[in-house]
């Protein structure tokens, strides 16, 4: 009988204490949020204020009167943002194809296929996994411009598509993943190594593949570095550019003396590119349940 209060009396302390544990975690998360997104809330509510109220008023987060001037002058600036938001996609999706593409050909060519320096040539490029993009950034410049790919959305698809040693490795974890048992029953059945490629390896490691294109898209879509050193040409900008490109250019140079420095336009500016990042954020929501199960492929390999 005893034993029996005693273990009611254990349920109801285990499950006092999980749910004082469980406000005191919500609570540090609440606070946490609040302390990140209220400078982002602030952002926003400055974007809102003349440059009279902002002066006034600038730690007011709630503006007394609203006032859509600088958010005037941003879209009277940023003339030509459909067409940075046009180059951006055709950027990005190019790039994902291309780069998808080679790296599940060459992932399969590394996991199941034998040839001469196979381990030799992974590890050298593994190796060039730690090497800085923008170390050999003016030699790249050169090589663009030798090859008359500066200033071009094919040659950043390119060059982007070129960065291979990740994707590589990702795929070629994933296709080891694969039981060979499949590959061989296919071989028996008299298929040969591409239709194996595409008919069974490629369905049982699409997770690799969609890690592969998120990870493709948010590093091209948010690119600023390479993109800018390359493309100098307005209609060829990214958003990323043609926004960063805005929020450099003194405000002396504005349409109207009354937009002249004013920290609220920067904030209007700092907004869109937040803004401008959502299709980012779109793509990994999506994409995330197939995201985390293709990073988890693999990895009793690896």
């Amino acid at each position: 009988m005893k034993s029996k209060v005693f273990s009611k009396r254990s349920v109801r302390h285990f499950f006092r204490w999980w749910a004082i544990e469980s406000m005191w975690s919500h609570l540090v998360m609440i606070v946490v949020l609040f302390v990140i997104f209220v400078p982002l809330i602030w952002m926003v509510s400055t974007t809102f204020k003349d440059r009279l109220e902002f002066a006034e008023n600038s730690q007011r987060l709630i503006p007394t009167r609203l006032s859509l001037v600088n958010y005037q002058y941003m879209f009277t600036s940023i003339r030509n943002l459909p067409i940075y938001m046009r180059n951006s996609f055709i950027l990005a999706f190019g790039t994902v194809g291309l780069q998808t593409f080679c790296a599940a050909l060459a992932g399969y060519a590394f996991a199941r296929m034998q040839f001469r320096f196979r381990d030799l040539i992974f590890l050298g490029m593994i190796v060039s996994m730690f090497i800085p993009r923008a170390g050999g950034l003016m030699a790249l410049y050169e090589l663009m411009t030798f090859l008359k790919l500066r200033n071009s959305l094919l040659g950043l698809i390119l060059l982007f598509s070129a960065g291979l040693p990740v994707p590589i490795f990702i795929m070629r974890q994933s296709f080891m993943a694969v039981p060979p048992e499949l590959e061989d029953a296919a071989l028996i059945d008299g298929a040969n190594w591409l239709q194996v490629f595409w008919r069974v390896a490629m369905p049982v490691a699409s997770g690799g593949l969609l890690v592969v294109a998120t990870l493709s898209f948010i590093g091209v879509w948010s690119d600023f570095l390479v993109t800018y050193t390359l493309i100098d040409r307005d209609t060829q900008m990214t958003i990323s550019v043609g926004i960063r490109k805005l929020l450099a250019t003194s405000y002396e140079t504005a349409v109207s003396p009354r937009f002249r420095g004013q920290f609220a336009g920067e904030a209007a500016d700092a907004t869109m590119l937040f803004t401008a990042a959502l299709p980012v954020i779109l793509f990994y929501a999506v994409l995330q349940r197939w995201f985390m199960q293709g990073l988890m492929e693999g990895a009793l390999k690896f």
